[in-house]
C-alpha cells in the first residue's frame, strides 16, 4: 500500500521525469572534463551509442504496440484508458523507464568510470521507483483485478521472456518516430558535445567535423521535420 508521502514525492517526481536525468548528465561531464580519465576512442563512442540507440528501440517498440491515451509524455496526470498488457508489456511493466536508463546508460559508459556508472544507476533506480509506486497505484485503483493479476505475473523492470504475448493490436509507426524525436535529437546533442570536451580536453582542436556531427544534423532535420509535418496536420 502506497503512502501519502510516496504519492506526493512520487507525483513530483513523475511531473519532471523529463529532466530529472539533466542535471546529472551535466555534473558527469564537468567531472570527466577535469578527471585524469584517458581520451574517448572510436569503439567507445561506438559501443556507448549503440547502448543509447537500444534505449530508443526498446521506446519505439513500447509506443509503436502500445494504446492510445497513455500517460506517454503527459507530465500533468496519470492517464490510461486501457491496460498495456501484450507485446514488450508481457515482458515488463515498465518497458519506457528500462528505455530511459538504457540512453542514459550508454552516456554514461562514455566515462569509463564505475563509480559513476554505480552512482547514476542508483539514483535512476531511486527516482524511477517512486515514480513506479505511483503509476502502479493509479492502475490498481482504475483497471482493479484486471492490473493486479497482470501485476502478479509480470516483472516490474527485469523483462522474461517466458511470458511473451503477441500484440493485441497493429503497430503504429508514426507515433513512434514522433515519441523518439526529442530522445535521438538530445542522445546526439550530449554525444556530440562529449565528443567535443574530449577533443578540445587532449588535443585543443575545436568544433571537429566527423560521423557525430552527421548524425547530429540528420537527427536535427529529423526533429525539424516531424515538428512541421504536426504543424500543419494540426492546421
Amino acid at each position: 500500500m502506497i503512502t501519502h508521502r510516496q504519492l506526493t514525492y512520487g507525483n513530483l517526481l513523475f511531473k519532471y521525469r523529463g529532466i530529472l536525468p539533466v542535471p546529472v548528465i551535466i555534473l558527469s561531464i564537468i567531472l570527466f572534463y577535469y578527471s585524469d580519465s584517458q581520451q574517448i576512442s572510436l569503439q567507445q563512442f561506438i559501443f556507448s551509442l549503440a547502448v543509447s540507440i537500444s534505449g530508443l528501440v526498446v521506446r519505439v517498440v513500447s509506443v509503436g504496440y502500445a494504446f492510445n491515451k497513455t500517460s506517454g509524455k503527459n507530465t500533468k496526470k496519470q492517464i490510461a484508458d486501457n491496460l498495456n498488457t501484450t507485446g514488450i508489456y508481457s515482458l515488463l511493466r515498465n518497458p519506457l523507464y528500462l528505455a530511459n536508463y538504457l540512453n542514459w546508460l550508454g552516456v554514461i559508459l562514455l566515462f569509463s568510470d564505475i563509480l559513476i556508472t554505480i552512482i547514476i544507476t542508483l539514483y535512476f533506480t531511486y527516482i524511477y521507483y517512486y515514480i513506479i509506486l505511483v503509476e502502479e497505484n493509479f492502475l490498481r485503483d482504475k483497471f482493479k483485478s484486471e492490473y493486479e493479476n497482470y501485476f502478479n505475473e509480470t516483472p516490474r523492470i527485469f523483462p522474461s521472456i517466458k511470458n511473451w504475448k503477441p500484440p493485441k493490436h497493429k503497430f503504429n509507426f508514426i507515433k513512434s518516430l514522433i515519441n523518439i524525436k526529442n530522445g535521438l535529437l538530445g542522445i546526439s546533442i550530449i554525444f556530440y558535445l562529449i565528443y567535443i570536451i574530449d577533443t578540445y580536453k587532449y588535443s585543443g582542436d575545436f568544433l571537429k567535423i566527423n560521423w557525430l556531427s552527421y548524425l547530429l544534423l540528420f537527427s536535427s532535420l529529423f526533429y525539424l521535420s516531424i515538428k512541421l509535418i504536426l504543424k500543419i496536420y494540426k492546421k
